[in-house]
């Protein structure tokens, strides 16, 4: 009788076990296999190198920063310097990948196809994935690399749950000014020395309007700025990408005298920060949004060129 009993107990809890393993291993199979793209992955990926810096920036956002065993020499950010650069995006340095013991490159439509052959060649798997032009763009892209370095269900859900919590921090963000009306524009130069600011409907403009002031060109359809325009608009404050910007409005007759200008109410932000999804991303409108709510304590010191009446106003 004891013999039956032990036996019985025995078979319970083998029994038991065979469920709880099998249940481990269903979810492990619910993450992986995963498709991105034109690449399938059999398993989490471990070392990967990032070839373009938005998306960089967009994976440390999520979370698997660690991951990180190399970058492209694109990969500026401050807080990426210690990873090691392959080289260039579009022609990176596939012996040191291999050496690096990366299992995925991450790499967006400038690398070569040679160099992807090569790196199939050598057995690192190798996906392209573009950056965002549209927030329906964005909100894939966590996804897509959710789902790729975490796998279907744990990945996935990270990824979503990243980029739900950028948008919450913007959103803070535009929020959290005085409470008094300011207006605002950006402006940088194009490769032809034009000057031009984020066109209507842009995920660059998108970005810039979570500071919360109004964007005196934000109807602008093409990214060429209107001199008339921006006078007639007269922003509270100028936000520029490199101080060519402020020399080029300085020596032009119709914009020397833009109220902001005047008053030296502009701000420095580089505009690449506006293509970096992530944690760049958040810190620029951080940034312009401090600068905002600090107008009103910065002199209104006068500039040279800026002893003329106030005849834009």
């Amino acid at each position: 009788m004891k013999r039956s009993i032990s036996f019985f107990l025995i078979l319970a809890i083998l029994l038991s076990c065979a469920v709880i393993f099998s249940g481990c291993s269903t979810a492990v199979d619910r993450n992986y296999p995963v498709t991105v793209g034109d690449v399938t992955l059999n398993s989490e990926p471990k070392n990967i190198v990032v070839l373009n810096d938005c998306v960089a920036d967009i994976i440390s956002c999520i979370g698997y920063d660690e991951k990180f065993v190399g970058r492209s020499s694109e990969c500026d950010q401050d807080y990426l310097r210690i990873v090691e650069s392959v080289g260039t995006p579009d022609a990176p340095s596939v012996d040191r990948i291999v050496e690096l013991g990366a299992d995925l490159v991450i790499a967006d439509s400038s690398l070569t196809g040679a160099v992807r052959s090569q790196l199939e060649e050598a057995g690192v798997t190798t996906v392209v994935l573009d950056p965002a032009t549209t927030p329906d763009e964005l909100q894939a892209l966590y996804t897509d690399l959710g789902v790729l370095l975490g796998g279907n269900v744990n990945g996935k859900k990270k990824g979503q749950k990243a980029y739900a919590g950028l948008m919450d921090t913007l959103g803070q963000f535009r929020t959290s000014g005085t409470g008094v009306v300011k207006t605002a524009v950006y402006l940088y130069l194009n490769d032809d020395g034009q000057l031009c600011t984020f066109e209507k409907g842009s995920l660059e403009q998108t970005i810039f309007q979570f500071n919360g002031a109004t964007n005196v060109l934000m109807n602008r359809e093409e990214a060429l700025v209107d001199a008339s325009e921006l006078r007639l608009g007269s922003p509270s404050c100028i936000f520029y990408d490199d101080y060519a910007v402020i020399n080029y409005l300085r020596n032009d007759e119709k914009l020397m005298h833009l109220r902001a200008l005047r008053e030296n109410k502009t701000c420095q932000i580089l505009k690449e920060n506006f293509y970096r999804h992530g944690v760049s991303c958040e810190q620029i409108v951080y940034d312009m949004v401090d600068f905002l709510n600090r107008l009103d304590e910065i002199s209104a010191e006068a500039t040279p060129d800026s002893a003329t009446p106030d005849e834009y106003e």
